[in-house]
């Protein structure tokens, strides 16, 4: 089997977990929509690049776990900044300190997977927004993050990042 057809094997058995999940997602078991889930994974796959080297079945347990945890501690987060960011608007009387602060990634390989990924758990995150990124020639690169309340943000931010960071390693296989 040549290299070429083995990357579309991998492929197409990568696409059917995610669209299995695409399916319970959007309740609609239906083979139409299974099958619109595996179109869109197979095209998720292929723009992402990712082969599942890093998926083994030795690490499967400390992946999911990993994945567990990350998925709870983003919802702790949002849900804290939701309030937060709820309480300023509703209150009217919170001084806000909206601004740029510059936040590393921490990762020394530079992935822009793992980036990303970080982009997003900020992003997602009520009152911050990850609005631009720039490359670093020491421990990863610079997410440019918007805040609605630098006050709260800076240190909180770093501390966040590295939590994330060890989660998204631990999810992708890398730690």
């Amino acid at each position: 089997m040549t290299a070429r057809i083995r990357l579309i094997m991998k492929t197409a058995t990568l696409a059917l977990p995610l669209a299995f999940a695409w399916t319970i997602y959007t309740a609609q078991p239906t083979p139409g929509n299974f099958l619109l889930g595996y179109l869109f994974s197979i095209a998720g796959i292929s723009a992402t690049g990712l082969t599942g080297e890093s998926l083994k079945i030795r690490n499967a347990p400390r992946q999911i776990y990993n994945l567990i945890v990350y998925v709870l501690f983003m919802a702790k987060e949002v849900l804290v900044a939701g309030l937060d960011v709820a309480r300023i608007v509703l209150a009217r009387t919170m001084p806000i300190n909206p601004g740029f602060t510059n936040v590393n990634t921490g990762d020394k390989s530079e992935d822009d997977l793992i980036a990303a990924i970080s982009a997003h758990g900020i992003t997602i995150t009520p009152g911050e927004l990850v609005v631009d990124f720039q490359e670093t020639n020491q421990n990863g690169v610079l997410m440019i993050v918007h805040s609605l309340n630098m006050d709260d943000t800076g240190k909180r931010l770093d501390r966040d990042q590295q939590t994330r960071l060890k989660r998204i390693k631990g999810i992708l296989g890398h730690d």
